[in-house]
Protein backbone atom coordinates (compact mmCIF):
# COMPACT_ATOMS: atom_id res chain seq x y z
CA UNK A 1 0.00 0.00 0.00
CA UNK A 2 1.42 3.06 -1.07
CA UNK A 3 2.39 5.75 2.15
CA UNK A 4 -0.84 8.08 3.36
CA UNK A 5 -0.33 11.45 4.78
CA UNK A 6 -2.22 12.88 7.55
CA UNK A 7 -2.65 16.22 8.30
CA UNK A 8 -3.83 17.15 11.74
CA UNK A 9 -5.93 20.44 13.52
CA UNK A 10 -8.60 21.22 16.25
CA UNK A 11 -10.89 23.92 16.72
CA UNK A 12 -12.36 23.99 20.65
CA UNK A 13 -10.29 23.88 24.09
CA UNK A 14 -9.75 21.44 26.36
CA UNK A 15 -12.25 23.14 29.46
CA UNK A 16 -14.86 20.58 30.53
CA UNK A 17 -16.87 23.47 32.23
CA UNK A 18 -18.87 24.23 29.04
CA UNK A 19 -20.83 27.04 30.92
CA UNK A 20 -17.45 29.43 31.61
CA UNK A 21 -17.91 32.12 29.48
CA UNK A 22 -15.43 31.27 26.35
CA UNK A 23 -15.82 27.83 26.71
CA UNK A 24 -16.86 25.26 23.82
CA UNK A 25 -19.60 23.03 24.11
CA UNK A 26 -17.39 20.50 21.86
CA UNK A 27 -13.60 19.43 20.81
CA UNK A 28 -13.10 18.66 17.20
CA UNK A 29 -10.63 17.25 15.69
CA UNK A 30 -9.85 17.14 11.80
CA UNK A 31 -7.59 14.64 9.76
CA UNK A 32 -6.68 15.56 6.25
CA UNK A 33 -5.60 12.49 4.26
CA UNK A 34 -3.60 12.64 1.33
CA UNK A 35 -2.09 10.38 -1.08
CA UNK A 36 1.40 10.35 -1.54
CA UNK A 37 1.00 10.70 -5.19
CA UNK A 38 -1.13 14.08 -4.66
CA UNK A 39 1.09 15.14 -2.03
CA UNK A 40 2.84 18.03 -4.32
CA UNK A 41 -0.48 18.83 -5.93
CA UNK A 42 -2.38 19.50 -2.42
CA UNK A 43 0.52 21.34 -1.08
CA UNK A 44 0.79 23.96 -4.52
CA UNK A 45 -3.42 24.23 -4.63
CA UNK A 46 -3.44 24.62 -0.78
CA UNK A 47 -0.80 27.45 -1.07
CA UNK A 48 -2.96 29.53 -4.17
CA UNK A 49 -6.33 29.34 -1.92
CA UNK A 50 -4.26 30.88 1.28
CA UNK A 51 -3.16 33.11 -1.47
CA UNK A 52 -6.01 33.88 -2.81
CA UNK A 53 -8.47 33.92 0.35
CA UNK A 54 -6.43 35.14 3.79
CA UNK A 55 -3.32 37.16 1.75
CA UNK A 56 -0.33 37.00 3.56
CA UNK A 57 -2.24 35.20 6.75
CA UNK A 58 -2.94 31.53 7.14
CA UNK A 59 -6.02 29.10 5.99
CA UNK A 60 -7.90 29.51 9.19
CA UNK A 61 -11.23 29.26 9.98
CA UNK A 62 -11.40 32.02 13.53
CA UNK A 63 -10.63 34.50 10.53
CA UNK A 64 -13.87 34.01 9.58
CA UNK A 65 -16.96 35.25 11.51
CA UNK A 66 -20.64 32.99 11.23
CA UNK A 67 -21.84 35.56 9.72
CA UNK A 68 -19.82 35.45 6.84
CA UNK A 69 -21.31 31.89 5.80
CA UNK A 70 -21.08 32.57 2.27
CA UNK A 71 -17.23 33.22 2.43
CA UNK A 72 -17.01 29.99 4.40
CA UNK A 73 -18.87 28.28 1.97
CA UNK A 74 -16.87 29.09 -1.13
CA UNK A 75 -13.78 28.32 0.70
CA UNK A 76 -14.76 25.31 1.73
CA UNK A 77 -15.57 24.30 -2.02
CA UNK A 78 -12.22 25.41 -3.35
CA UNK A 79 -11.10 23.18 -1.14
CA UNK A 80 -13.20 20.03 -1.67
CA UNK A 81 -11.44 20.71 -4.98
CA UNK A 82 -8.08 19.92 -3.57
CA UNK A 83 -7.13 16.22 -3.76
CA UNK A 84 -7.96 14.81 0.03
CA UNK A 85 -10.20 13.13 2.20
CA UNK A 86 -11.11 13.73 5.74
CA UNK A 87 -11.70 11.92 8.93
CA UNK A 88 -13.04 14.24 12.20
CA UNK A 89 -13.65 13.32 15.96
CA UNK A 90 -16.65 14.94 17.52
CA UNK A 91 -16.25 15.38 21.68
CA UNK A 92 -19.30 16.17 23.38
CA UNK A 93 -17.59 18.15 26.51
CA UNK A 94 -20.81 18.40 28.03
CA UNK A 95 -21.01 14.86 28.63
CA UNK A 96 -17.40 14.03 30.11
CA UNK A 97 -17.06 13.54 33.67
CA UNK A 98 -15.28 16.87 34.93
CA UNK A 99 -13.72 15.36 37.84
CA UNK A 100 -12.16 12.65 36.03
CA UNK A 101 -8.19 12.32 34.66
CA UNK A 102 -9.69 14.92 31.64
CA UNK A 103 -9.86 17.71 33.28
CA UNK A 104 -6.01 18.01 33.11
CA UNK A 105 -5.45 19.74 29.63
CA UNK A 106 -2.44 17.05 28.44
CA UNK A 107 -4.41 14.20 29.83
CA UNK A 108 -7.52 15.81 27.71
CA UNK A 109 -5.45 16.45 24.32
CA UNK A 110 -3.73 12.76 24.14
CA UNK A 111 -6.30 11.33 24.95
CA UNK A 112 -8.82 12.88 22.44
CA UNK A 113 -6.59 12.96 19.86
CA UNK A 114 -5.21 9.46 19.87
CA UNK A 115 -9.23 8.17 19.39
CA UNK A 116 -8.51 9.83 16.08
CA UNK A 117 -4.72 8.54 15.74
CA UNK A 118 -5.96 4.78 16.72
CA UNK A 119 -8.10 4.60 13.75
CA UNK A 120 -5.65 6.00 11.59
CA UNK A 121 -2.68 4.59 12.34
CA UNK A 122 -4.85 0.83 12.14
CA UNK A 123 -6.28 1.28 8.71
CA UNK A 124 -3.16 2.86 7.29
CA UNK A 125 -0.17 0.74 7.38
CA UNK A 126 2.16 3.04 6.26
CA UNK A 127 1.18 6.76 7.31
CA UNK A 128 2.83 9.63 7.94
CA UNK A 129 1.04 12.60 10.34
CA UNK A 130 1.64 16.00 11.12
CA UNK A 131 0.01 17.26 13.63
CA UNK A 132 -0.44 21.25 15.34
CA UNK A 133 1.74 21.98 17.97
CA UNK A 134 0.66 22.25 21.62
CA UNK A 135 2.57 23.63 24.58
CA UNK A 136 6.28 23.07 24.55
CA UNK A 137 9.05 21.20 23.65
CA UNK A 138 8.79 18.67 26.66
CA UNK A 139 4.94 17.91 26.00
CA UNK A 140 5.90 17.30 22.05
CA UNK A 141 7.87 14.69 23.06
CA UNK A 142 5.82 13.08 25.59
CA UNK A 143 2.77 13.42 22.81
CA UNK A 144 5.17 11.27 20.48
CA UNK A 145 5.72 8.75 23.11
CA UNK A 146 2.14 8.52 23.92
CA UNK A 147 1.06 7.83 20.28
CA UNK A 148 4.02 5.03 19.87
CA UNK A 149 3.33 3.25 22.70
CA UNK A 150 -0.11 2.77 22.00
CA UNK A 151 -0.40 3.32 17.91
CA UNK A 152 2.75 1.61 16.35
CA UNK A 153 5.13 -0.42 17.03
CA UNK A 154 8.17 1.18 15.33
CA UNK A 155 7.49 4.67 15.36
CA UNK A 156 11.42 5.67 15.95
CA UNK A 157 12.18 3.70 13.00
CA UNK A 158 10.86 6.26 11.07
CA UNK A 159 11.39 9.81 11.93
CA UNK A 160 8.76 10.43 9.63
CA UNK A 161 5.65 8.58 10.98
CA UNK A 162 4.62 11.32 13.62
CA UNK A 163 5.73 15.11 13.56
CA UNK A 164 4.23 18.02 15.37
CA UNK A 165 4.55 21.37 13.12
CA UNK A 166 3.29 24.90 13.98
CA UNK A 167 0.51 25.61 11.71
CA UNK A 168 2.21 28.87 10.16
CA UNK A 169 4.70 26.30 8.59
CA UNK A 170 2.22 23.90 6.75
CA UNK A 171 -0.68 24.65 5.04
CA UNK A 172 -2.35 21.14 5.08
CA UNK A 173 -2.49 21.47 8.84
CA UNK A 174 -4.31 24.93 7.98
CA UNK A 175 -6.73 23.42 6.24
CA UNK A 176 -7.45 20.88 8.86
CA UNK A 177 -8.17 23.81 11.13
CA UNK A 178 -10.42 25.53 8.55
CA UNK A 179 -12.53 22.28 8.51
CA UNK A 180 -12.22 21.68 12.02
CA UNK A 181 -13.79 25.49 12.85
CA UNK A 182 -16.38 24.67 10.12
CA UNK A 183 -17.56 21.13 11.87
CA UNK A 184 -18.06 23.04 15.21
CA UNK A 185 -19.93 25.59 13.79
CA UNK A 186 -22.49 22.98 12.96
CA UNK A 187 -22.35 21.67 15.98
CA UNK A 188 -22.01 24.30 18.32
CA UNK A 189 -25.29 25.12 16.71
CA UNK A 190 -23.72 28.89 15.63
CA UNK A 191 -24.54 28.21 11.61
CA UNK A 192 -27.80 29.41 10.13
CA UNK A 193 -30.01 26.30 8.67
CA UNK A 194 -29.27 27.23 5.44
CA UNK A 195 -25.00 27.08 6.09
CA UNK A 196 -25.45 24.05 8.18
CA UNK A 197 -26.82 22.36 4.82
CA UNK A 198 -24.23 24.19 2.68
CA UNK A 199 -21.42 22.91 4.92
CA UNK A 200 -23.33 19.04 4.66
CA UNK A 201 -23.44 19.17 1.05
CA UNK A 202 -19.50 20.04 0.92
CA UNK A 203 -18.35 17.40 3.64
CA UNK A 204 -20.63 14.60 2.11
CA UNK A 205 -18.46 13.12 -0.70
CA UNK A 206 -14.88 13.93 1.54
CA UNK A 207 -15.40 12.73 4.84
CA UNK A 208 -14.37 8.61 5.41
CA UNK A 209 -15.80 8.75 8.98
CA UNK A 210 -16.87 10.93 11.63
CA UNK A 211 -16.18 9.33 15.38
CA UNK A 212 -18.71 10.86 17.76
CA UNK A 213 -17.54 10.81 21.77
CA UNK A 214 -19.18 9.78 24.01
CA UNK A 215 -20.56 7.08 22.20
CA UNK A 216 -24.72 8.14 21.93
CA UNK A 217 -27.47 6.74 20.30
CA UNK A 218 -28.83 9.55 18.64
CA UNK A 219 -28.54 11.47 14.57
CA UNK A 220 -27.99 15.11 14.47
CA UNK A 221 -32.28 15.94 13.56
CA UNK A 222 -34.69 15.30 15.74
CA UNK A 223 -37.05 12.67 15.90
CA UNK A 224 -40.49 12.55 13.96
CA UNK A 225 -43.43 13.96 15.92
CA UNK A 226 -45.73 11.25 13.39
CA UNK A 227 -46.12 7.75 14.57
CA UNK A 228 -44.40 5.78 11.37
CA UNK A 229 -41.62 8.59 10.78
CA UNK A 230 -40.97 7.82 15.00
CA UNK A 231 -40.86 4.18 14.78
CA UNK A 232 -38.50 4.40 11.80
CA UNK A 233 -36.37 6.81 14.22
CA UNK A 234 -36.44 3.86 16.76
CA UNK A 235 -35.59 1.31 14.56
CA UNK A 236 -32.44 4.00 13.71
CA UNK A 237 -31.25 4.40 17.60
CA UNK A 238 -31.35 0.37 18.21
CA UNK A 239 -29.06 0.16 14.50
CA UNK A 240 -26.45 2.93 15.61
CA UNK A 241 -26.62 0.78 19.10
CA UNK A 242 -25.72 -2.70 17.22
CA UNK A 243 -23.22 -0.66 15.42
CA UNK A 244 -21.15 1.01 18.38
CA UNK A 245 -21.74 -2.95 20.05
CA UNK A 246 -20.05 -4.34 17.32
CA UNK A 247 -17.32 -1.86 17.34
CA UNK A 248 -16.62 -2.92 20.67
CA UNK A 249 -16.47 -6.67 20.12
CA UNK A 250 -14.13 -6.66 17.54
CA UNK A 251 -11.62 -4.55 19.62
CA UNK A 252 -8.42 -3.15 18.67
CA UNK A 253 -6.96 -5.50 16.33
CA UNK A 254 -8.98 -6.77 13.80
CA UNK A 255 -8.19 -8.88 11.05
CA UNK A 256 -8.67 -8.21 7.23
CA UNK A 257 -12.27 -8.98 6.85
CA UNK A 258 -13.55 -7.12 10.07
CA UNK A 259 -11.36 -4.01 8.75
CA UNK A 260 -13.51 -4.38 5.88
CA UNK A 261 -16.86 -4.35 8.04
CA UNK A 262 -15.44 -1.77 10.15
CA UNK A 263 -14.79 0.69 7.12
CA UNK A 264 -17.91 -0.18 5.31
CA UNK A 265 -20.08 0.29 9.16
CA UNK A 266 -18.31 3.75 9.85
CA UNK A 267 -19.06 5.50 6.53
CA UNK A 268 -22.79 3.63 6.85
CA UNK A 269 -22.88 5.46 10.26
CA UNK A 270 -21.81 9.03 8.44
CA UNK A 271 -23.95 8.83 5.63
CA UNK A 272 -27.18 8.05 7.97
CA UNK A 273 -26.47 10.37 10.38
CA UNK A 274 -24.64 13.52 8.72
CA UNK A 275 -26.23 13.46 5.08
CA UNK A 276 -29.28 12.06 5.87
CA UNK A 277 -30.50 10.21 2.58
CA UNK A 278 -32.46 7.10 1.97
CA UNK A 279 -29.85 5.15 0.38
CA UNK A 280 -26.16 4.93 -0.44
CA UNK A 281 -25.09 3.12 -3.39
CA UNK A 282 -22.54 0.02 -3.90
CA UNK A 283 -20.75 2.42 -5.86
CA UNK A 284 -20.06 4.76 -3.02
CA UNK A 285 -19.30 2.67 -0.68
CA UNK A 286 -16.51 0.94 -3.26
CA UNK A 287 -14.91 4.42 -3.96
CA UNK A 288 -15.01 4.54 0.06
CA UNK A 289 -13.05 1.50 0.71
CA UNK A 290 -10.54 2.76 -2.00
CA UNK A 291 -9.98 6.34 -0.39
CA UNK A 292 -9.34 3.98 2.69
CA UNK A 293 -6.79 1.98 1.69
CA UNK A 294 -8.37 -1.01 1.25
CA UNK A 295 -8.06 -0.98 -3.49
CA UNK A 296 -10.35 -2.41 -5.49
CA UNK A 297 -13.24 -4.31 -3.80
CA UNK A 298 -15.69 -5.46 -5.92
CA UNK A 299 -19.32 -5.93 -5.27
CA UNK A 300 -19.60 -9.27 -3.89
CA UNK A 301 -16.58 -8.84 -1.85
CA UNK A 302 -18.68 -6.40 0.09
CA UNK A 303 -22.28 -8.17 -0.39
CA UNK A 304 -20.01 -11.15 1.04
CA UNK A 305 -17.15 -10.33 3.36
CA UNK A 306 -19.18 -6.82 4.31
CA UNK A 307 -22.80 -6.55 4.84
CA UNK A 308 -23.80 -10.17 5.03
CA UNK A 309 -20.99 -10.61 7.94
CA UNK A 310 -22.60 -7.41 9.68
CA UNK A 311 -25.70 -8.94 9.58
CA UNK A 312 -24.76 -11.83 10.99
CA UNK A 313 -23.69 -9.72 13.97
CA UNK A 314 -27.19 -8.04 14.84
CA UNK A 315 -26.05 -5.29 12.84
CA UNK A 316 -28.92 -3.55 11.27
CA UNK A 317 -28.53 -2.81 7.56
CA UNK A 318 -31.71 -2.45 5.32
CA UNK A 319 -31.24 -2.36 1.33
CA UNK A 320 -33.24 -1.86 -1.86
CA UNK A 321 -32.57 -2.29 -5.47
CA UNK A 322 -30.99 1.56 -5.36
CA UNK A 323 -29.14 0.76 -3.04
Amino acid sequence: MDRTHAFVDESGNSGLDTSKGGSSGFFIVCAILVAEKDLDAAYAQAEELRKRHFQTGEIKSSNLKVKDADRRARILNELAELPFKLFFTVVDKGRIHKDGGLRIKTSFIKYVNGLLYERLFRAYPDLQMIVDEHGGQEFQESLKSYVAARFIDDLFGDKDAFQTMASKDNVLVQVADFFAGSVAQIYEKKASEEAVLAYKKILRDLTLGMLEWPSKYQTLLLPPTDESGYADYQVHQEALRQADLFSERVGEHPDEDERLQLSILRFLRFQSEFVTKDYVPTAEIVAHLKDSGFGDINDQRIRSSGIAKLRDSDVIITSAAKG
